[in-house]
């Protein structure tokens, strides 16, 4: 999490004493967003701040650099004028994200009116079975309303979240997350919150999208790059891995996709050769999700490395 979203590190490491009235004035903001949006219908919250927090968030020249270097892996065929019009919209894809989920709660009391499932087969008799099962997604399209497919379907999803540096944005953030529906859990254990949990028969979900610099190195967009092997880890102990993504509609409306569990290609094979598949498997599914729709994945972080890794030694 961003331990300052209005005010650059560098100001906050010269001025330590900045920090606490920084923090006050930022969780003030958010909550003044919050009570604006609530008197406001939720289309007219979505284009608002897809409009005014997109163009706030254009002006940031780290972000804006951030976004069109991974664009450049993800369309390297576009034209430049192409790529910038992608890196503007995935900007507004912010708005909408922070618009979702800042009205969850009322996007569930409404659900007829804003959400529709689509339940592959294998994954509904999954479901059915209402045992614990890994969900997988990325940060494309309506990502955060992912998990209200356990309110839907009786599911008893564990929230796994990174605690706010700023306390007040921590309790701000944990209330919106109480809309999920599920347990909220500290993830401070790593790999070991998610094996808890799924121990105690509990679901687990989260986007796994993002550079994990100690990962193993899988291609992603035909680059091989740092990635989280927990998800397939987890299905090889026994827990269904299911693709998950929340796709926008036109007025508003959300459809939430889960697809069929994935399983290795080659079941005979090495159980590292088993996980290494796959995450590959999971990542080609982001790539898909992420070519329907460029300027709905919010990639404000570094997701290729900057140069190759140094090759390590045949014992390492």
């Amino acid at each position: 999490m961003a331990k300052n979203y209005l005010m650059p590190k560098g100001l906050i490491a010269r001025m330590h004493w900045v920090q606490t009235p920084i923090w006050l004035a930022e969780a003030s903001l958010f909550y003044i967003l919050l009570g604006l949006a609530r008197m406001m219908p939720f289309p007219v919250v979505a284009a608002v701040f897809a409009r005014g927090l997109g163009w706030l968030g254009y002006r940031n020249a780290q972000k804006r650099w951030v976004v069109r270097r991974n664009l450049f892996t993800v369309l390297p065929q576009a034209s430049e004028p192409e790529r910038e019009a992608v890196v503007r919209q995935i900007f507004r894809t912010t708005g909408l994200a922070a618009a979702e989920l800042f009205l969850l709660g009322r996007i569930w009391r409404r659900r007829g009116r804003y959400l529709d499932f689509a339940i592959h087969p294998e994954a509904g008799e999954v479901i059915a079975r209402k045992q614990a099962i890994v969900f997988a997604t990325a940060h494309a399209g309506a990502w955060q309303i992912c998990n209200l497919v356990g309110r839907e379907h009786g599911l008893n999803i564990s929230v796994i979240y990174t605690r706010e540096p700023n306390p007040w944005l921590h309790r701000f953030f944990l209330a919106r997350r109480r809309a999920f529906g599920g347990p909220l859990v500290p993830g401070v254990g790593g790999a070991r919150t998610f094996l808890r949990e799924l121990a105690a028969g509990n679901s687990v979900g989260a986007a796994f999208d993002t550079r994990v610099d100690q990962g193993e190195m899988v291609p992603f967009f035909d680059v091989p790059t740092p990635t989280s092997t927990l998800p397939a880890m987890l299905s090889m102990r026994g827990y269904p891995l299911l693709p998950i993504r929340t796709v926008r509609l036109p007025g508003c409306r959300f459809r939430i996709e889960v697809e069929a569990p994935l399983v290795p290609r080659n079941p005979q094979a090495p159980r590292a050769e088993q996980i290494i598949d796959l995450t590959h498997q999971l990542n080609q599914r982001f790539e898909a999700w992420i070519r329907e729709s460029p300027g709905e994945w919010v990639c404000l972080k570094r997701r290729w490395p900057k140069a190759p890794p140094a090759p390590q030694a045949t014992d390492v």
